[in-house]
């Protein structure tokens, strides 16, 4: 296992780092085992995962799809153990080499020094709702 220490942002941008180079390995050694990923409608993927195990499958499915696929963090802010990422996926679709780009607003959770909540929001209004919500809470 790699040294993990570091900022909330710090980490959270090492996780983008680590997914865009395909070191999914590596990404989830950032990840609580006990991690849970939300996944906002109206992805097909839309749901709620729980574990490094769900997590993975999630990632393994949605790659499927591209022949390339990488994150460009477009800009992190940190509130306590919360950092909202705004991020540019890029990737090749599977066989066309069309290029997609999407944006979403995601949002982690770092306490102890690994992620143990990840939600996506593919609407800006309720990813940076969700993130005031969350920043708002005290630290459990």
């Amino acid at each position: 296992m790699r040294d993990v220490t570091g900022s909330a942002e710090e980490l959270c941008r090492e996780a983008y780092a680590r997914y865009s180079a395909g070191d999914l390995d590596g990404m989830l050694e950032l990840f609580d085992p006990d991690v849970t990923v939300v996944v906002a409608p109206p992805n097909f993927e839309s749901g709620t995962y729980r574990g490094h195990q769900e997590y993975r499958q999630l990632l393994e499915r949605w790659a499927g799809a591209w022949d390339e696929m990488r994150t460009e963090p477009i800009e992190l802010s940190g509130r306590g153990e919360w950092v909202l990422a705004i991020i540019e996926y890029i990737g090749l679709g599977k066989g066309s080499s069309v290029e997609i780009r999407q944006r979403s607003w995601e949002l982690s959770h770092w306490p102890a020094g690994r992620c143990l909540r990840y939600e996506v929001y593919w609407d800006e209004a309720q990813g940076r709702s969700e993130f005031a919500r969350h920043a708002a809470e005290p630290p459990a």
